[in-house]
């Protein structure tokens, strides 16, 4: 028989974490990162969005005749997968380490590394997998 979750199991659940290796930075390296929150996801989107509304804004703005332009500037680019990162690694304590001004300082890292991290973030999310293929899995457990 399924556990029935009560109330308080419910407000004191985990989000799921994981250790991920990062050999590029050094023999025994790892980063913890941790399953976004609703509100982490939600934070992560909304910020995307906002990047292509910029964008799209712009290139609007662009292919006005000169004299009709707002004058927009153009959106600095917007890495998501770094920006997934950011919101993931987190330290002992549960918390993350990175914020969004942060995004620059990966720009420094090793692309197998980032590229490692990233990898496993999605795995960690199921953003590797199709929704529809979750809740058939999920069927067949």
């Amino acid at each position: 028989m399924a556990l029935l979750l009560s109330r308080s199991a419910l407000l004191s659940a985990k989000l799921p974490t994981r250790d991920v290796p990062v050999p590029e930075m050094g023999p025994d390296a790892e980063v913890r990162i941790q399953q976004m929150s609703v509100n982490t996801r939600t934070a992560y989107f909304e910020r995307i969005w906002a990047y292509q509304d910029a964008v799209r804004d712009w290139e609007f703005d662009q292919a006005l005749p000169a004299d009709e332009r707002k004058g927009l500037t153009e959106p600095a680019p917007l890495d998501m997968a770094i920006l997934a990162i950011v919101h993931s690694i987190i330290d002992e304590n549960g918390q993350t380490i990175f914020t969004e001004q942060d995004i620059p300082i990966f720009g420094q890292w090793s692309k197998l590394a980032v590229t490692r991290i990233y990898e496993a973030v999605n795995e960690i999310n199921h953003y590797d997998k199709n929704p529809n293929a979750l809740i058939e899995a999920e069927k067949k457990d």
